[in-house]
């Protein structure tokens, strides 16, 4: 398979049935062995915008990114979802990886980092967890605190969220983070809403940051692994 910048579907084994995922193959070598899995939140898919985006931003930079989908809200079973993308991805033997980064958006970024903190998945093979917009509590119930997955992290952490998000109180967000013992990094978005819209709209620019925040952070966290 040729080591350029395109997309490759897939299909990855879970128990009895199959999710369906998409590689973005990295453009240079310039990171090889380094990955990044992403996932959606409790109502999209692999094609999120955000997702779609960060995918291509990492492949440019060399950094090889797989998607996936995971249609439910069953919290329990997207974890095993996510597992078995991380030993997927582990086992690939075309394009071997050695240092991952899990990452996802809304509950995505909860499943993610129940993951990360269960060392015995993680060790040696995934190294940082990224969550974008981190549902830290439902809306208007700011005392359903979702917090204990990520007071376990023992792994590098990044974090970017809207300060007009519902489902992540500023506040609250600082108070969490500051009880955390492992290193994090946290970007607040300044009237940027949960699906990190300004007004309501789309903002290409703030995609395109977002992608850089998020780039830079992975490269930080590989590099120290090197």
């Amino acid at each position: 398979m040729a080591r350029n910048l395109r997309k490759v579907i897939v299909k990855i084994p879970v128990e009895d049935r199959e999710l369906d995922g998409v590689f973005n193959f990295p453009c240079e070598a310039s990171w090889n062995g380094c990955a990044v899995i992403l996932t959606h939140g409790a109502g999209g898919d692999m094609n999120y915008l955000h997702l779609e985006k960060l995918a291509t931003h990492l492949a440019s930079t060399g950094i090889l990114c797989l998607r996936f989908t995971c249609r439910t809200r069953n919290f329990k079973y997207r974890i095993q979802c996510f597992t078995a993308v991380v030993e997927f991805l582990r086992n690939f033997e075309e394009f071997p990886i050695n240092m991952c980064i899990i990452a996802g958006r809304s509950m995505g970024a909860r499943v993610a980092a129940e993951v990360a903190s269960n060392s015995s998945l993680t060790t040696n093979f995934v190294f940082g967890v990224a969550c974008l917009s981190y549902p830290l509590h439902p809306p208007r119930k700011t005392s359903e605190i979702r917090v204990s997955s990520l007071l376990h992290l023992g792994l590098p952490a990044l974090f970017i969220s809207g300060r007009k998000d519902p489902y992540c109180r500023p506040d609250l967000m600082d108070t969490a983070l500051n009880r955390m013992a492992n290193d994090w990094k946290m970007h607040w978005v300044e009237g940027a809403d949960h699906e990190l819209k300004l007004r309501g709209r789309v903002n290409h620019e703030l995609i395109s940051d977002m992608c850089e925040w998020f780039v830079q952070w992975c490269q930080s966290v590989f590099m120290a692994e090197r």
